[in-house]
C-alpha cells in the first residue's frame, strides 16, 4: 500500500475504489463532519504531490473519486471540539479587530497632534514675520536707527 496519512485501525480492510487501488484513510476537517473518517480514492486530487510541479504545468484530473464514510455520526466530543474552535477563533478575530481600532485611534489621534503642531509652528512664524516686517519698514524710515545703539562698549 502507498503513502497513508493515518493509521489504520484494527479490524478494518481498506475497500477498493473504483480504479482498482486501495483506499487510504482520512479524516474530515469541515464543520458538518468535523473529525469524521471515510476511505479515499489514493489518486484523489485533493491530495497535494510530494514535490512541487514545474511553473505552469497541470495536474492531471483524478482517476476516480471514492468516498465512503466509516463514522456514520460526528462524535459529541469533536462537536464540542469544533464549537471551542470557533468560538476560540472568534474571540482572536474580536481582539484583532480591537487592536486595530485602538491603532486607527492612535494614528488619528498622533496626526491630529501633528496638525496642531504645524498650525502653531505657522502662527508663530506669521507673528515673526510681522515682526521684522515691522523692523524694516522703521529701518527704511530713519536709517540711523541701527546707530543709536550704546555698543561698541569701552569697558576700561
Amino acid at each position: 500500500m502507498g503513502y497513508s496519512r493515518m493509521a489504520i485501525p484494527a479490524g478494518l480492510v481498506p475497500p477498493m475504489c473504483f480504479c482498482g487501488d486501495p483506499c487510504k484513510l482520512e479524516m474530515s476537517d469541515e464543520e458538518e463532519t468535523f473529525r469524521r473518517r471515510y476511505w479515499m480514492c489514493a489518486n484523489w486530487a485533493f491530495d497535494p504531490p510530494e514535490k512541487a510541479l514545474m511553473k505552469g504545468r497541470i495536474e492531471p484530473p483524478p482517476l476516480c473519486d471514492f468516498e465512503e464514510w466509516i463514522d456514520k455520526e460526528v462524535k459529541e466530543k469533536d462537536r464540542e471540539w469544533f464549537n471551542e474552535l470557533r468560538d476560540w477563533n472568534a474571540k482572536i478575530n474580536a481582539g484583532i479587530a480591537a487592536r486595530k481600532k485602538e491603532e486607527e485611534q492612535r494614528n488619528e489621534r498622533i496626526a491630529e497632534e501633528k496638525r496642531r503642531a504645524a498650525a502653531k509652528r505657522k502662527a508663530e512664524r506669521e507673528v515673526k514675520l510681522a515682526r521684522a516686517r515691522r523692523a524694516k519698514a522703521a529701518l527704511e524710515e530713519n536709517p540711523d536707527a541701527l546707530r543709536k545703539g550704546k555698543w561698541p562698549r569701552c569697558t576700561q
